[in-house]
């Protein structure tokens, strides 16, 4: 269920509620002691509530964090990958992490590349909560975060809004009107 106090935006019986986790203590109890939120990345909780007889589609790729703070330039964030958060918060500072260390294969085990068990399990868990569908199901809520690298510039969150631009019902391919989420009006979390 949304939480009470979030940003939001309803028309067209869809409402769409925006949680942006401005404060370490929310980051700690998902992801424990590396955190997004260490590395500048701010996680957004997003809910649709589908209260329509139809499915809506939904283009994950057009959402963006619009960013305004007064006197700067408007910028348009895409939300981060899980790998990109995972790269963000594990590897940066490390000597150049993109450079694959020389492994002695044990016979018939193959060559294993990657970024290591660490770097794996925090992808799985971004996967795990991040959002990832583009169907709404009718009369259902669905939720997951979305990140947004803001380098560590945390107070801009009060002049940002969610974008979120492409969204149609799945059953005559009717267009619903954009959705934009001030949250500029958050209480401190």
């Amino acid at each position: 269920e949304p939480p009470a106090g979030a940003a939001r935006d309803a028309h067209q019986n869809l409402l769409v509620v925006a949680d942006p986790y401005v404060s370490a203590e929310r980051y700690k109890a998902i992801f424990g002691k590396k955190t997004p939120y260490d590395s500048g990345i701010i996680a957004i909780e997003v809910y649709f509530r589908n209260d329509n007889d139809a499915p809506i589609r939904i283009d994950l790729d057009t959402i963006r964090l619009v960013v305004s703070p007064p006197g700067e330039q408007r910028q348009r964030l895409a939300p981060l990958s899980s790998e990109d958060v995972a790269d963000q918060v594990l590897l940066k500072g490390q000597a150049n992490p993109s450079v694959p260390r020389r492994t002695l294969p044990f016979p018939g085990s193959g060559v294993k590349m990657g970024k290591g068990k660490d770097w794996n399990k925090m992808v799985d868990l971004l996967h795990s909560v991040a959002l990832d569908t583009n169907v709404l199901p009718p009369h259902a809520t669905t939720h997951g975060f979305l990140f947004f690298d803001l380098n560590y510039q945390f107070g801009t969150i009060r002049h940002s809004r969610v974008y979120i631009p492409d969204l149609a019902f799945m059953t005559d391919n009717r267009a619903l009107f954009f959705f934009e989420i001030d949250l500029g009006n958050l209480p401190a979390n």
